[in-house]
């Protein structure tokens, strides 16, 4: 559970690098979920602090979260097996 609150905060940080311009790459949102489940209702709030949730997300924000969770699954099979 702790990995997946390391990689919200992951995307939460890039999400926030982007709006400030220091990553200025990756920006376009892959998605709109804001119609079912904003990022600013209560519930949205309340993922987007726990996992990182967002309403748009851009490309970045989920090659970070998939290429994370990866690497931390792969070095934890790797740990298991030494």
């Amino acid at each position: 559970m702790l990995v997946i609150f390391a990689a919200g905060f992951l995307v939460s940080g890039i999400g926030e690098f982007q709006q400030l311009g220091w990553l200025p790459f990756g920006n376009e949102p892959l998605w709109d979920t804001s119609s079912i489940l904003s990022s600013e209702s209560t519930v949205g709030n309340l993922l987007h602090a726990l996992v990182g949730y967002t309403d748009k997300p851009t490309s970045l924000q989920v090659i970070s979260y998939v290429v994370y969770l990866a690497l931390i699954g792969i070095s934890s099979v790797v740990r298991k097996r030494t």
